[in-house]
């Protein structure tokens, strides 16, 4: 195990004025659900690793996103947890604890099944391989917004994460979640985008978050 993970997360969110007190392998801001974890799953050289971050909420539910950490060693836990921060951290802070970025994450009211809901949208995390020019489509957030519009939603909290990867112009992924499960509405959007074509690596990943009002 690289670095301590919770006293990691622990300085993360006191990096953004809340206060923390441990509980077993959770970090519980303000002394009160939701709390949250990291697991580190360290790969072979030359492969990624994996860090995955778990939120528990007040009503037992549990949040799970997982991150790719490239490089050796300390290097990849740090480039995994770098990528959390640029691509969930701010919606889940602004979403469960209340501490809004402006220049991280957008909050929206929405009206879907016939309720209000406060949308916390992330911004487009993107990677690449060396000079590859990475563009986020025009057509892709109104297309994940419809999709997103098209479901019908009942619990107090619902969360949705899309992800579209380029290796190759014949090797892409898509991939959508929502609440953890695989999302079909939300893959049929991702693939109903016209990506531009590279023979190199790209990828462009977003979080949101639904709040009942």
């Amino acid at each position: 195990m690289p670095t301590d993970t919770i006293k990691t997360l622990a300085k993360l969110f006191e990096a953004h004025g809340l206060t923390v007190a441990p509980h077993e392998s959770w970090v519980v801001p303000n002394g009160e659900l939701p709390a949250a974890r990291l697991n580190w799953h360290q790969a072979p050289k030359g492969k990624a690793g994996q860090l995955d971050v778990e939120v528990l909420l007040a009503n037992s539910t549990l949040i799970r996103e997982s991150f790719a950490g490239f490089g050796d060693g300390e290097d990849a836990f740090l480039n995994g947890l770098e990528n959390f921060t640029r691509n969930s951290f701010h919606v889940m802070l602004a979403a469960l604890w209340n501490v809004v970025e402006d220049e991280q994450v957008a909050v929206e009211t929405w009206s879907i099944s016939g309720r209000k809901w406060s949308a916390y949208v992330g911004n487009f995390g993107t990677r690449k391989s060396g000079s590859t020019d990475v563009s986020v489509p025009d057509t892709l957030f109104p297309a994940i917004e419809c999709a997103i519009a098209s479901e019908t939603l009942q619990e107090e909290s619902h969360w949705f994460r899309t992800f579209f990867c380029n290796i190759g112009p014949s090797d892409r992924t898509f991939e959508a979640l929502m609440d953890n499960e695989e999302w079909s509405a939300g893959e049929s959007a991702l693939r109903s985008i016209d990506w531009p074509v590279s023979d190199s690596y790209y990828s462009v990943r977003n979080f949101l978050m639904l709040r009942r009002n």
